[in-house]
């Protein structure tokens, strides 16, 4: 005859084994998934980087489809991150080595503009093809899935991204030169 406790008892014990071994199985999984940051790159390389808009120092806006046709270097920094500071005046001699075949997208996290105008003055200007842009609410971050700073991003002519470089880099050194004049050939 049918039970209507024992049917309850059924769903009740059923339920109570079902969390452990969800549990488990996420646990045995976990290492078949790529994370999100891989799987944000992949899209990014088959897809392309979209388009995104930011204000320059000046407060006019930039976007990525104005470098259309060129390489670009989008490199994500901070005035305040010692290794971006480091690596900032390697990025402007590999841009004026080419000489605008090179773009440099430099997106600031900083907060206060003043700050980067500082900065930018210490180095002695930049070259044209050399691009300061903010992101105080930090886009690129969710859109290139930047984690650390510095972070650069390269990108072929069409925004397909080829490399992800995180951490502070030597950009005018004779292996970057070379990778980049292979780059343009």
């Amino acid at each position: 005859m049918f039970s209507f406790r024992g049917l309850i008892a059924v769903f009740v014990a059923a339920g109570l084994l079902s969390v452990p071994m969800y549990f488990y199985w996420e646990f045995l999984t976990r290492g078949m998934r790529p994370p999100a940051a891989t799987l944000t790159l992949n899209r990014l390389e088959q897809t392309g980087v979209p388009n995104f808009t930011l204000p320059t120092l000046a407060g006019e806006s930039v976007s990525l489809d104005q470098f259309a046709g060129k390489v670009v270097l989008i490199n994500v920094w901070a005035t305040w991150c010692a290794p971006c500071v480091k690596e900032f005046p390697s990025l402007k001699r590999l841009v004026e080595k080419f000489g605008g075949r090179v773009v440099v997208l430099a997106v600031s996290y900083d907060r206060d503009v003043e700050d980067v105008r500082t900065f930018i003055r210490a180095f002695g200007g930049l070259p044209k093809s050399f691009v300061v842009v903010l992101d105080q609410k930090k886009i690129t971050s969710d859109l290139l899935g930047t984690d650390v700073l510095p972070e650069t991003y390269i990108l072929t002519p069409q925004r397909k991204l080829i490399r992800k470089i995180a951490g502070e880099t030597t950009w005018d050194d004779p292996l970057a030169q070379k990778f980049f004049s292979d780059l343009l050939d």
